[in-house]
């Protein structure tokens, strides 16, 4: 697929590691801190605890508690380092249960909780997983990560409710769509950057600023995710695909498809599509314009987020925090010229 865009050229050849290499040694002493943790639990769950820390993926929303606080130094802070462990197990144990939910296999290139020990011990999991998060966000001497922490579980939750209630619907609209991944997935990155300012001193417009962002850069991070879902390759995305249609979920793509529908001939067209080849799926989704319009949804979303780093060019939270657009926006090069 050839598909051109202003970054194009530029998210091509984004470097991880050099995007992460700021808060390398950050990311080392939370790695040591989560390993730490598993002791915490009971014998018998310690083994399901290492086995899902061990591939626990991007990390990104402690990346982005580390990000929000950068002054420059090589190590974290311990409150830093707790706080990217609370919301990195908080997201853990969403994926936990997301995997229950949608009967996935495989993730990270390895099989699921669930796969490995079954749905009644993985769900259980999750909300050991959850409970400890909240645990270390009590440790703190104000009630205010914790309550962040907790509020920002609900969401998450209540996001998945949500997506729960609306399967099937064929009639979901867009601003329906856009809150459940606001609450599902944006609330969680956002909460991120808050905490890492906060607890890193930042002024209020900073605190503000990095929320916003993270939770503009955690709404075009689903809707790449929900496209790859679709269009995507099991074999290049280490998890199992092609739930969201499986389990009846609408995403952006999808609801681009289906504007030009009505009533019966909308569910008839949304089932034909569920039951088509990858290949077939990602001919129509192209031809009909759906997959350029998602693209365009998200790189837009991920360049308003920028704008609002320009308030602040000589903060190094800021200049750090950019990159992870261009991040976003190199997978999702990838996934078109795949």
């Amino acid at each position: 697929m050839s598909l051109s865009d202003p970054y194009n050229n530029l998210a091509s050849e984004v470097n991880a590691a050099e995007i992460l290499e700021p808060v390398a040694g950050h990311l080392e002493q939370l790695e040591d801190y989560l390993q730490s943790q598993i002791e915490a639990f009971e014998p018998e769950v310690q083994p399901l605890v290492e086995f899902t820390l061990g591939h626990s993926g991007k990390k990104i929303r402690p990346v982005l508690v580390f990000l929000s606080g950068y002054l420059g130094e090589e190590e974290a802070s311990p409150e830093l380092v707790r706080a990217a462990a609370i919301v990195e197990l908080v997201h853990l144990a969403t994926l936990v249960h997301d995997d229950i939910l949608d009967e996935a296999d495989l993730r990270h290139q390895v099989e699921t909780v669930t796969a490995r020990y079954g749905p009644h011990s993985a769900v259980l999991l999750g909300d050991a997983l959850f409970a400890h998060a909240l645990k270390l966000a009590a440790d703190y001497p104000t009630p205010e990560v914790c309550r962040a922490v907790a509020e920002s579980t609900r969401q998450v939750c209540s996001g998945e409710i949500c997506q729960t209630f609306a399967r099937g619907d064929g009639d979901l609209s867009l601003p329906t769509y856009l809150r459940i991944i606001d609450l599902k997935t944006a609330e969680l990155f956002a909460v991120s950057a808050r905490l890492g300012a906060r607890l890193s001193g930042g002024s209020e417009d900073w605190v503000a600023a990095a929320e916003t962002f993270a939770r503009k850069l955690g709404v075009a991070y689903q809707i790449y995710d929900d496209l790859a879902d679709i269009i995507g390759r099991e074999d290049k995305a280490g998890k199992t695909l092609g739930t969201d249609l499986e389990s009846g979920k609408l995403t952006l793509p999808v609801l681009y498809y289906l504007e030009e529908f009505e009533g019966a001939e909308r569910a008839k067209a949304w089932q034909e599509m569920r039951n088509m080849s990858h290949a077939e799926r990602l001919q129509l989704l192209t031809e009909k314009a759906a997959v350029r319009r998602t693209h365009d949804y998200l790189v837009a979303e991920l360049g308003a987020a920028r704008e609002l780093l320009n308030r602040f060019p000589d903060l190094p939270a800021s200049a750090c925090l950019a990159p992870l657009t261009l991040w976003v926006e190199s997978a999702l090069h990838k996934l078109l010229h795949a």
